[in-house]
């Protein structure tokens, strides 16, 4: 009888073992590899080769079921395929050359020290204007306008007196001859004060003869911004006659908020972008900085001077300065790669072929479509540069999240809670 019972157990154990051969053996079959073209999905084979539509490498396909088993909170497994339809694309982030950029609005102004406002230094009438347009371009000597002036021919008399009693005196005392010369270099001086080229008083000194009209001559080279004065007009001492500016070099006046000045310093480089030549940058430095805050906008002014050689810039254009300040190498990912869900930024890296991993990131500086990252990546991270966000909505349907953009770990602010506790608590809320 127990002979009997053992053979029994033994042959029951040896048809379990079969059935667990052969149940092995079915699950072998069942995940046996396939592989299929990413582009065309219906090609499949049982080993690797090539697409014969596209010539794409066939790649192993995965077990969907049992990437879903694998997806963990803020990782997912992502085959191929989904890849490509999800447009996913990736990148390995690097350090770059990076450099800071300040953008402050700006307008353009005629540097001071190349304007020149042109005034009467003596009563008289204007015989003749050689300039008589606003806007001319004029150089440095060119005649503006002739004038008459009693005034003017009393100190070229004066002038002429003196001369005449030094060659009269030459032979008297040495003090008298002394105090000619003197008077000789005051008479001098008043025509010079009153305008006259040293190459005027020269003719007069030679001629011994009053000229009753004088021509003035412009003392730079520059544009008429303003011209006040009509031909045959009478005007008095300090009369403004002519405003010339030489537009060759123009101010960039920018307002810097307080909290950015440590980033300026003279002799940065700046950029200056106006909308009248929306294609170009013109490249100035910073020459002066204002020693006062304005207490209303909490600005200060900032100067720049800029080349005007081919008379392309004009005083009052509106635009933007941008200030750059070269950071050396830094750690760099493009704005396409980064998340941004409220209180926090995510990048998705790839860390295998099918499988993807949020990471919280800090980031620094935006520039050119660059994030200087701060923490929380690498060098050499592969990141989801596009289909970041398919991949994201992906995870969160995956673990059940399909309310909201958030992310594993991610906290309800105060007044969500306390609306969604009132929502709960309110009597009129039932079903």
């Amino acid at each position: 009888m127990k002979y009997v019972l053992v053979l029994s157990i033994l042959i029951v154990a040896g048809i379990a073992g079969c059935s667990n051969k052969e149940s092995s053996g079915d699950e072998k079959e069942k995940t046996k590899e396939i592989y299929y073209c990413p582009m065309h999905p219906e090609v499949t084979s049982e080993k690797p080769g090539v697409c014969p539509i596209c010539n794409m490498d066939l790649v192993k396909k995965v077990d969907e079921k049992r990437a879903v088993m694998e997806d963990m909170p803020g990782m997912i497994n992502l085959s191929l395929q989904k890849q490509v339809l999800a447009n996913v694309s990736t990148l390995k982030i690097q350090k770059e050359h990076f450099l800071k950029e300040l953008v402050s609005y700006s307008y353009l102004d005629f540097a001071e020290q190349n304007r020149r406002l042109i005034s009467a230094r003596f009563n008289g009438r204007i015989e003749k204007l050689f300039v008589d347009k606003t806007g001319d371009y004029i150089s440095r000597g060119q005649p503006l306008f002739e004038i008459y002036s009693p005034d003017l021919l009393e100190a070229q008399n004066e002038y002429l007196i003196a001369l005449e009693n030094t060659a009269s005196i030459r032979k008297t005392s040495f003090n008298d001859a002394a105090s000619t010369n003197t008077l000789i270099k005051s008479s001098r001086k008043r025509l010079e004060l009153y305008g006259l080229t040293d190459e005027q008083i020269a003719t007069l000194d030679s001629s011994r003869e009053l000229q009753y009209t004088m021509t003035y001559y412009s003392p730079i080279s520059g544009t008429v911004i303003e011209k006040k004065i009509q031909e045959g007009a009478y005007v008095n001492e300090g009369t403004l006659l002519y405003d010339i500016a030489d537009m060759s070099t123009l101010w960039g006046i920018a307002e810097i908020y307080e909290k950015d000045l440590s980033l300026i310093k003279v002799g940065n480089r700046v950029k200056l972008r106006l909308p009248a030549y929306p294609d170009e940058a013109f490249e100035g430095s910073v020459n002066f900085i204002y020693p006062v805050v304005n207490s209303q906008t909490r600005t200060v002014k900032v100067r720049s001077e800029f080349s005007n050689v081919n008379h392309k810039l004009r005083p009052q254009m509106y635009g933007e300065i941008v200030v750059q300040q070269d950071m050396g190498k830094q750690l760099l990912i493009s704005q396409d790669a980064v998340l941004f869900t409220g209180k926090r930024q995510i990048v998705w890296v790839k860390t295998a072929e099918d499988h993807f991993e949020s990471k919280e990131v800090t980031l620094g500086i935006k520039n050119d479509g660059k994030y200087q990252v701060l923490s929380g990546l690498k060098e050499g991270d592969e990141v989801a540069v596009t289909g970041g966000f398919l991949i994201d909505s992906e995870s969160q349907l995956r673990s059940g999240k399909a309310t909201g953009h958030q992310h594993e770990g991610m906290k309800m602010d105060d007044d969500s809670k306390d609306q969604k506790k009132e929502t709960n608590e309110s009597p009129e809320h039932k079903h």
